[in-house]
């Protein structure tokens, strides 16, 4: 028993610091390697970030930087600030939204990079820890698509970091930078809790370590924490606490056991980092527990940055449905854990080629689902989740507005010859996604029942300002399906065009609507 436990630590001992020529040439030709692709990925990303249209997500949050505010009423402001700053220098353009996450994934993967070399001592190690972030799909599409988690997974590869400056080097300034990262995370979405959650954690499990809970630098680190979100509290304050009201109740189910919701939760996790990258994680958490690994390691603490979020949600899938991107703040620490516990000895083996291997070629497939859509059965859908992730969802998704939004434009300058009107529609995708392809970019809002998500509109749009009005209707789904809604809110309706008539689900249906009553 003694010499399978020695066995099992072997795995994880310390690696050497790159030594001799043979080794320094070796470890500067992956450094090499790694900033050349590193280079080469940072472009493809921007590419496909200023040639793949708008995600509604992504043009809702810049409907945020349109309406700057302490907080929303989804998530806490920082994804909104960010793409304020953005759109000054870009403009309202796919780039001004984009960019941020173009260039905060390749910030990422140079700290993960940086944070496996302080860790390990090996260059080569710590570049091939970067290349093998690189692969991981959801990394990697988080550098194209901007969302609440573009600041979510840098605080948590950076936060990763300062924590393991503070408690390994003794750095006071580092617990600054933790409180910094964490107060980032937690300003992006709730869901960045599980950064303060893992920094607690640790200390507390890790006999080594649990002494600077007796120092101020942790209390530094949450009280800064803690300043950083008291915009978002204010906000809530003077808002009934829609933020929380909407995170803690209107997204959640009744709770009660379903596994058909771990079963998408696993499943999401081996799209998000790849099969292999999935199986491999599962022992490298385990050896590195803080309560099991000798102390000379310190990939214990990447590894238990990534576990609390995997772990987590895990948990929380047992009740409720789980976005396969929610665990995304532990990523970057997964991705420094693995590569310690695959390259020992900083030597590349089987094992690492495969899991790197099938990460690319998953990224790659993801990756290359924009030229595939059209080849896919209008009848597919995912079987866990048909109602989001379908055919026909995608083929919108994929279809380009622009001509849309020309003749969107055209239809409201004619309706406004008429009178004061306003564009609407009943999904907060839709409508943010008409209001930054639509010449002009009018305002857009939502009226009527819908998803619990995107509701932010209500702070933005008084229908009793607009009684009387005409308005400008859009919509994914037939005419049929719409105008019991429309009827309950205009005097009369005028069809344009109805996506009944285009079976694959690229047109959308159009209606003028006379004579608003104020009903939302």
């Amino acid at each position: 028993m003694e010499l399978a436990t020695n066995n099992l630590y072997a795995n994880i001992r310390p690696m050497n610091v790159d030594s001799g020529n043979k080794g320094n040439i070796s470890a500067d030709k992956w450094k090499r390697t790694f900033w050349i692709v590193l280079g080469i990925t940072t472009v493809i990303r921007l590419i496909y970030a200023l040639k793949v249209p708008l995600t509604g997500d992504e043009a809702y949050f810049w409907e945020w930087a349109r309406h700057p505010a302490l907080s929303y009423y989804d998530h806490p402001p920082l994804a909104g600030w960010i793409l304020v700053i953005t759109t000054a220098i870009f403009g309202s353009t796919v780039a001004g939204v984009r960019i941020a996450a173009v260039l905060a994934m390749s910030a990422v993967f140079i700290v993960i990079r940086k944070m496996t070399f302080e860790i390990s001592g090996s260059a080569q190690t710590a570049s091939l820890a970067g290349l093998l972030a690189m692969g991981i799909p959801l990394l990697e599409v988080s550098g194209i698509l901007y969302s609440t988690d573009t600041p979510l997974i840098l605080a948590g590869a950076v936060g990763g970091y300062f924590f393991y400056r503070a408690v390994e080097h003794g750095s006071d300034i580092a617990w600054w930078g933790l409180g910094i990262s964490m107060g980032a995370a937690v300003m992006s979405k709730f869901l960045g809790a599980a950064l303060p959650a893992s920094f607690a954690g640790y200390l507390l499990l890790s006999p080594a370590h649990r002494h600077y809970l007796r120092r101020p630098g942790p209390y530094v680190a949450v009280a800064v924490t803690g300043v950083s979100f008291l915009p978002a509290l204010v906000w809530n304050a003077a808002n009934g606490w829609a933020t929380f009201v909407f995170n803690f109740s209107a997204r959640l189910k009744t709770p009660g056991i379903n596994l058909t919701n771990t079963l998408d939760y696993v499943i999401g996790q081996a799209v998000a980092m790849s099969p292999v990258v999935l199986f491999f994680a599962i022992p490298a958490l385990y050896i590195f527990f803080p309560s099991r690994v000798k102390r000379e390691n310190s990939f214990d603490i990447p590894a238990f940055f990534a576990l609390v979020p995997l772990a987590g949600f895990l948990a929380v899938s047992l009740t409720n449905k789980v976005g396969a991107h929610w665990p995304g703040v532990g990523f970057p620490m997964l991705a420094v854990a693995l590569s310690g516990y695959l390259l020992k000895n900083s030597r590349i083996n089987p094992r690492f080629i495969l899991t790197a291997v099938t990460a690319w070629a998953t990224t790659v497939a993801l990756l290359s689902l924009p030229f595939a859509i059209r080849f896919i059965p209008e009848e597919w859908n995912y079987p866990l989740r048909p109602e989001k992730f379908n055919a026909s969802q995608l083929k919108k998704i994929a279809f380009s507005p622009e001509e849309t939004g020309k003749e969107i434009a055209l239809f409201f300058e004619e309706l406004k010859t008429q009178g004061p009107a306003f564009l609407f529609t009943k999904s907060y995708a839709l409508s943010s996604l008409i209001a930054f392809y639509t010449t002009g970019q009018p305002d857009v809002t939502v009226l009527g029942s819908g998803s619990v998500h995107g509701r932010n509109h209500l702070f933005w749009f008084d229908p009793e300002d607009h009684i009387g009005e005409n308005a400008l209707f859009v919509s994914y789904r037939s005419f049929e399906d719409e105008k019991t809604s429309l009827k309950e809110r205009f005097e009369r309706l005028e069809i344009v065009s109805d996506s009944a008539a285009v079976p694959d689900g690229a047109s959308l249906t159009i209606v003028k609507a006379y004579g608003f009553n104020g009903k939302r």
